[in-house]
């Protein structure tokens, strides 16, 4: 597991913190999950999607919303497909500002942040 980029964005003091790991497995992306997690104890939400092959060599899809009420990562599960990237990983940290967003002002930011991120793996 590599980090291959990592970005920050800030809206309405909420931080997000937005990584792109290189990843062959599901070992490997459960590792990257809980680096992200050490290095961001008190994160108040962690998303993650990635996409990987299974040890058949069938590409594997997986996504988790952390309790947002938002379907961001479904939607980026869907572009993982759409351009057939395999062997990535996205974890989106967020930091609670104190002002709510709204569910779909929040959805467009993690779709965006992780929309950003898969440019990187073309």
């Amino acid at each position: 597991m590599n980090l291959a980029h990592q970005e920050e964005y800030i809206e309405k003091r909420s931080r997000f913190i937005a990584f792109l790991y290189v990843v062959k497995d599901d070992e490997e992306f459960r590792s990257a999950l809980e680096a992200v997690r050490a290095q961001h104890p008190k994160a108040r939400h962690i998303l993650r999607c990635g996409r990987f092959l299974n040890r058949f060599g069938v590409p594997v899809l997986t996504s988790s919303e952390d309790k947002e009420p938002i379907s961001s990562m479904k939607r980026l599960s869907g572009l993982f497909e759409k351009k057939d990237i395999v062997g990535y990983g996205v974890f989106i940290v967020r930091y609670f500002g104190g002002t709510k967003l709204g569910a779909s002002h929040l959805d467009r930011v993690y779709f965006g942040l992780g929309a950003n991120l898969l440019s990187y793996c073309l």
